[in-house]
């Protein structure tokens, strides 16, 4: 054999290789998962044996051959690098019953969707804060109860934390928390939603709010929130990366607009609805300090009529679209604002506050009103 018919075959050897190679590769990326581990496989089935499925929801949960990759199981989901479970996804399935310890070996876990599920007011698993992973962690409507576990403050890369309710008004064994401590650690929260949860004993919730320097969306409707004591500190810590707060329903007074109006420049979204704002004369300067809010609603607040003064008119944003002023003590004074300035709204709801017959030329708004006695 020559030299030439040598090095020929071995260059026909190296392609061999390097087709295999490169065909492992391509399923490699067409598979969405590695395969997942026997010992994340064991955690999700002991987790799913603590749960009444009525709805057959976890069906594809199983130790059949079929159905041993824990990676093809609906709802979950796999890192395709690792083959470690990085999702899971379980909201509103209809699922009961109560979350077996055994999940905490889903150490890579990154996501946790649990919501509109039913887990009896059982606690929030204390070891949910092991998940050092965690960036999502949805446990709304999920009918859990108790103290909110204080561990949760080991989610240091924890973006998006929303263990709301849409119930109105509390049981024994709702959600509460005495303090909220555990946020400050949180560094990294855009988006908190604690709505219908027990806060009326946090005295600091504002400054433990302000510790988060990214949050984007703060959601504490129903909360029996106390009023704040506003300092200097917590003036000073004040996030400005705020673009949405929903406080409404709550047992705020003025000292809201205080912090508020002075910091938040970037609102978008506000509503402070059914608050008690009776006597806050400020409330529409304060409103005016806002150049980039677009909605908000102050329904319901005992607001009184404003004083209109050529600061509140100097100061005032252009950028509201959509106003909700009913239900309050205003009178026409609320014109003299709002046409002069606010030349983009499009959405004015004055109903319960001021009879239609004021009205008379208001065109370029589109007014939804309904006027009741």
């Amino acid at each position: 054999m020559t030299l030439t018919n040598i090095d020929h075959e071995k260059q026909i050897y190296c392609f061999k290789v390097l087709y295999a190679f490169l065909v492992v590769l391509l399923l490699r990326m067409n598979n969405p998962c590695i395969g997942c581990s026997e010992r994340e496989m064991q955690a999700l089935l002991a987790f799913k044996q603590g749960l009444v499925d009525n709805d057959n929801s976890l069906l594809s949960w199983g130790r059949e051959v079929q159905n041993k990759d824990c990676c093809q199981w609906d709802g979950v989901y796999c890192s395709n690098h690792t083959g470690h479970v990085v999702k899971l996804d379980l909201g509103d399935q209809s699922l009961q019953g109560t979350i077996s310890p055994k999940l905490v070996e889903l150490q890579d876990l990154e996501y946790l969707n649990l919501s509109f599920n039913n887990f009896r007011r059982s606690q929030i698993p204390d070891f949910i804060g092991s998940f050092s992973n965690l960036r999502y962690l949805n446990l709304s409507n999920a009918k859990f109860g108790g103290e909110i576990p204080y561990q949760l403050e080991n989610l240091t890369r924890l973006e998006y934390l929303d263990l709301s309710s849409d119930e109105y008004g509390w049981f024994d064994d709702s959600i509460y928390a005495k303090n909220l401590n555990l946020l400050p650690n949180l560094s990294g929260l855009k988006h908190l939603d604690l709505s219908s949860t027990n806060l009326s004993v946090v005295v600091g919730w504002l400054e433990a709010v302000n510790m988060l320097p990214k949050l984007r969306s703060l959601i504490l409707w129903w909360c029996d929130l106390p009023p704040p004591i506003i300092s200097s500190v917590s003036v000073m810590n004040s996030s400005k990366s705020l673009v949405h707060v929903d406080l409404s329903y709550n047992n705020l007074n003025s000292s809201i607009f205080q912090l508020l109006s002075g910091t938040h420049t970037n609102l978008v979204e506000l509503d402070l609805s059914r608050n008690n704002f009776t006597g806050v004369v400020g409330w529409l300067e304060a409103i005016n300090m806002f150049p980039k809010l677009s909605n908000l609603i102050l329904s319901g607040c005992n607001l009184p009529p404003p004083i209109i003064s050529s600061v509140s008119v100097m100061n005032s944003s252009k950028s509201l679209v959509h106003v909700d002023l009913s239900f309050n003590n205003l009178n026409s004074s609320i014109f003299q604002l709002l046409s002069g300035t606010h030349t983009n709204l499009v959405h004015l709801d004055l109903s319960g506050t001021i009879s239609p017959v004021l009205l008379v030329g208001w065109k370029q708004l589109i007014c939804f009103l309904n006027y009741q006695t």
